[in-house]
């Protein structure tokens, strides 16, 4: 080999040591080598496989939901929940291309556990605790087949299904129950605040508006429960795609509690006005859902307005190596 040659071999060695291990993808990705081939092929075709085996196992449960968010407005948001969740794995693509699969068998362990659980709880007749180890079983896939790495990502996206996923009716009892009376109670105290005036009798409302007594019963379906979900899912969302600190995301996650409690005894409350105003039969049906939708909008103002008193009232100060302080 001539001198010459030797000199451009050693020449590309050192530019190529000398290159930030942040550029070592993208010189590959030059000369036509994808990031994402370094998954081996096998990897994809067993994803692929193990995806296909679950869809078959957990057909009657996807069946099931479905069917929920279509024939139920309070979780309709489920049809959004999925695809905002791969939207979140999406917007980390950049990063997880730059990871090296490192599968592990505890990932495997976990996948056993969540197929057990799941015949278990399908012959148990507890439907809805099969939708928790549907989730078992895609950490286990994620953990076996890539790695720690991986989940460190993807835990997130994996997690959001749950808000897709309608609780247990014993849960979903104890939950509302509560959230009913909490409901009745403040629409009793904002009536005033619309020229009406009302009394609350448990979880009945006795509203006298415009010459008249109308009884508004805060039912399951008003409790605030549903909107509730899809609030903090919203709110999860927002959070999780703002460049902000954790503390600061978990604040706007937590915000989704009292904002979904006060949206809701706004929508009670307007539902009363109404009903007294022009017709009970407007507190119903399709008016009923269209008001509920409309809630949406006051809470992601509230939301907004939470994320701009954190920004007026802390500001990052990123700290440079070399400023005298």
């Amino acid at each position: 080999m001539s001198s010459e040659a030797n000199n451009t071999a050693v020449g590309a060695s050192v530019r190529s040591a000398a290159l930030p291990r942040r550029f070592e993808y993208a010189s590959a990705g030059a000369i036509g080598v994808p990031v994402a081939d370094k998954i081996p092929r096998g990897a994809w075709l067993g994803l692929a496989a193990v995806f296909v085996g679950m869809v078959a196992a957990y057909h009657v449960e996807l069946v099931n939901l479905v069917t929920q968010w279509a024939t139920d407005e309070g979780w309709s948001h489920g049809f959004v929940v999925p695809v905002l969740a791969g939207v979140f794995a999406w917007w980390r693509r950049d990063l997880l291309l730059k990871l090296r699969p490192k599968g592990t068998v505890l990932g495997l362990v976990l996948v056993l556990m969540g197929v057990v659980g799941h015949v278990l709880f399908r012959a148990g007749g507890v439907v809805h605790m099969s939708y928790l180890s549907m989730m078992v079983v895609l950490y286990g896939v994620v953990l076996w087949a890539l790695g720690w790495d991986y989940l460190k990502i993807l835990w997130m996206p994996i997690s959001y299904l749950v808000f897709a996923m309608v609780p247990p009716s014993t849960l979903y009892v104890k939950a509302t129950t509560p959230l009913q009376t909490v409901a009745a109670e403040l629409s009793v105290r904002m009536m005033p605040l619309f020229g009406g005036e009302a009394f609350r009798m448990g979880t009945t409302i006795k509203v006298h508006h415009g010459g008249g007594w109308a009884m508004l019963n805060v039912e399951d379906a008003c409790s605030g429960m549903r909107m509730l979900v899809a609030f903090f899912a919203l709110a999860v969302a927002l959070a999780y795609t703002t460049s902000r600190p954790m503390w600061q995301k978990v604040t706007l996650a937590a915000a989704a509690l009292p904002i979904a409690i006060l949206c809701n005894a706004l929508r009670v409350t307007l539902t009363g006005v109404i009903g007294t105003s022009y017709g009970m039969q407007y507190t119903k049906g399709t008016p009923h859902a269209l008001l509920g939708l409309a809630m949406l909008i006051p809470a992601l103002g509230l939301q907004l307005g939470v994320a701009w008193v954190l920004d007026k009232m802390f500001v990052e100060v990123p700290s440079a190596a070399g400023v005298r302080r």
